[in-house]
C-alpha cells in the first residue's frame, strides 16, 4: 500500500510512506533487527538479535507474539517467508523453524549442523534452505522432513532461488550452483 516496512539496529520497526519518504509509524520490537520482514496485511515477521522471533500489528502498532528458545539466544539474521498458516525462519541455533504464523507455536524445527544466515525460500510444499557449512536443504513444508540435500563444502550466506524449476545458489567459494533439469 505504497509504504515500507524495515528494522534496524535501533530495535524498532519502521513503517515509511514510500512517496512522501515520511516516517508513519514504529513499533518497538527488540534490539538490532538485521533480516528483513515477512509481510502479509498488516502484519509483519522479524526475528532479531538476541534470539525472538515476533509477530507484529503495524495497524496497532503492538507485538502479537513472540517466540524465544528458553536455553539459546542466538540472534535470527534470515528473513521469514511465507506459506498458507506457516512462517519458516532460520537461527544462528542452526535450525530452521516453522511457526503458526496465526498463534506463534512452532509447529517444527529441523537442526540444520550449522548456522543458518541464508533465507529459506518456499516452492510448491517445500522448503528451501542453506547454512553456513555449505548444506543445501530442501525439506518438506509441513513436517520439516529432509527431502533432499547436498553438500557443497562451502558457506552459503547468500539466498537460495527457483527460476524454471531450479535451485540456483551462490557459495562464498565463488561459485553459482544450479540444480535441477
Amino acid at each position: 500500500n505504497g509504504q515500507a516496512i524495515f528494522g534496524g539496529c535501533d530495535g524498532y520497526l519502521h513503517l515509511v510512506d514510500i512517496a512522501a519518504g515520511k516516517a508513519v509509524k514504529k513499533v518497538e520490537v527488540a534490539t538490532y533487527v538485521a533480516s528483513s520482514v515477512a509481510v502479509e496485511g498488516n502484519m509483519a515477521w522479524v526475528g532479531d538479535y538476541d534470539g525472538q522471533f515476533s509477530r507484529v500489528d503495524m495497524a496497532k502498532g503492538s507485538i502479537s507474539w513472540k517466540w524465544a528458545d528458553p536455553k539459546v539466544k542466538l540472534p535470527f539474521l534470515a528473513s521469514p517467508a511465507l506459506a498458507g498458516n506457516f512462517v519458516i525462519t532460520g537461527n544462528h541455533d542452526k535450525n530452521i523453524y516453522c511457526f503458526d504464523k496465526n498463534t506463534g507455536k512452532k509447529v517444527w524445527n529441523y537442526n540444520t549442523g550449522n548456522r543458518v544466515e541464508a533465507s529459506p525460500v518456499i516452492y510448491g510444499k517445500k522448503v528451501i534452505a542453506a547454512n553456513m557449512r555449505g548444506d543445501l536443504f530442501l525439506l518438506n513444508l509441513n513436517d520439516g522432513k529432509v527431502v533432499w540435500k547436498y553438500e557443497l563444502g562451502s558457506a552459503i550466506i547468500s539466498n537460495p532461488a527457483v527460476v524454471s524449476n531450479k535451485i540456483i545458489v551462490a557459495a562464498s567459494d565463488g561459485t553459482v550452483y544450479c540444480f535441477g533439469k
